[in-house]
């Protein structure tokens, strides 16, 4: 998909930790405990049984939990999905994490988004499924909404839903392979990207 297409943006799909919020999840300290060396750490648990499984999916959820409670936003955060409740634009977080991190997170800053969509919901990512699901239930088309992720998963997870995905750049370095173009410097980047596809230069929103 190319950054500009003729039709306005109606909605908003997030990622959540390294996105909305700044990187606080330690993943390195996650796969130690779990002894995780050669995939991520979803499709280490799928593979595991029993006991084994639910304790490794014990430990990942304290650990999302404890980041939940103590996020904090991105810079820009604030402003961006303040600009999207004026101007109307719908909002949902597909996440790789739990649905109870998503709560947890929503009510230590006061947010609210119409859709959430977390690996208990579909498929995680990479797979586009989370994606669409998100969208469908935003009741929009595809082509009406972008995608902010942060991360090479997030990029792949676009690309095969069809939908625009940008990267912002919460790390020290580039976390994804994907076209510099379409990598922004922090999320108050993507109000200039809504307007130049919306037209939202005017009224309340006009800065």
């Amino acid at each position: 998909m190319t950054p500009e297409q003729p039709y306005p943006i109606r909605g908003v799909v997030f990622d959540l930790d390294g996105t909305l919020t700044t990187p606080a999840i330690d993943f390195d300290a996650i796969r130690a405990e779990l002894g995780v060396t050669d995939r991520p750490i979803l499709e280490h648990l799928d593979r595991l049984r029993g006991e084994e499984r639910r304790r490794g999916y014990q430990i990942l959820e304290h650990h999302e939990a404890t980041a939940a409670e103590q996020s904090e936003l991105s810079p820009g955060a604030h402003e961006l999905l303040g600009f999207l409740g004026r101007a109307g634009i719908k909002t949902a977080v597909v996440t790789r994490n739990s649905r109870t991190s998503v709560e947890k997170f929503s009510r230590r800053h006061g947010l609210e988004f119409d859709v959430v969509v977390a690996r208990n919901d579909a498929p995680p990512k990479p797979s586009p499924v989370p994606l669409r699901k998100a969208v469908e239930r935003m009741g929009l088309a595809t082509d009406e909404v972008i995608f902010v992720g942060d991360f090479e998963i997030d990029r792949l997870a676009g690309e095969a839903a069809g939908i625009t995905t940008y990267i912002v750049q919460n790390h020290p370095r580039p976390r994804d392979n994907g076209a510099p173009e379409m990598r922004v410097a922090n999320l108050v980047e993507i109000i200039d990207i809504i307007r130049r596809r919306s037209d939202l230069n005017t009224g309340a929103d006009r800065r």
